[in-house]
């Protein structure tokens, strides 16, 4: 029987035009811009965004336990949500949703994250304990900088290339 998956959400209010956030979100390489500097994140492959776009990453935490993630854009509709889900990792199931709505001149971006963890009744316990409180800062923390990222006018945004 598959576990039931924990199912995060969190919101914030951008002052950018919702094709900025959107097209931000899309680049792969803004990433490394928005991790946590707890978390080190290389590309190990990446393509042109969009419905069925791959990314594998590699992604380094506490300094010495390295991860291999692979997640494929399943819904991409443009300034309106992007949805991928890992293909393989450490979790038993990863989906992340970003919804974009316009709102009073801005953009809110609202993260929903679902996910289960490996290995049963241990691994339950050890997510309430540990990994939901580390993923809901995660997304606090990337929320954070995208929100500073974007505001900020002197801020270049790098094109996907």
């Amino acid at each position: 029987m598959a576990p039931v998956p924990t199912r995060l959400t969190c919101s914030v209010v951008i002052h950018a035009p919702i094709d900025r956030v959107f097209h931000f979100h899309d680049d792969t390489k803004n990433l490394i811009k928005i991790t946590p500097p707890s978390i080190k994140v290389s590309f190990e492959s990446f393509g042109p965004p969009g419905l069925g776009y791959e990314v594998k990453l590699k992604v380094v935490q506490f300094g010495f336990i390295p991860m291999y993630w692979h997640v494929r854009i399943t819904d991409y509709v443009q300034n309106v949500r992007m949805v991928d889900e890992q293909l393989s990792g450490p979790f038993t199931m990863w989906k992340q949703r970003r919804d974009f709505t316009k709102v009073n001149g801005g953009t809110m971006l609202t993260d929903t994250v679902e996910y289960a963890v490996p290995f049963g009744l241990l691994g339950r316990i050890v997510d309430r304990l540990f990994v939901r409180k580390q993923i809901h800062s995660m997304f606090a923390y990337r929320q954070a900088r995208t929100k500073a990222l974007l505001e900020d006018s002197t801020e270049l945004i790098s094109p996907i290339s």
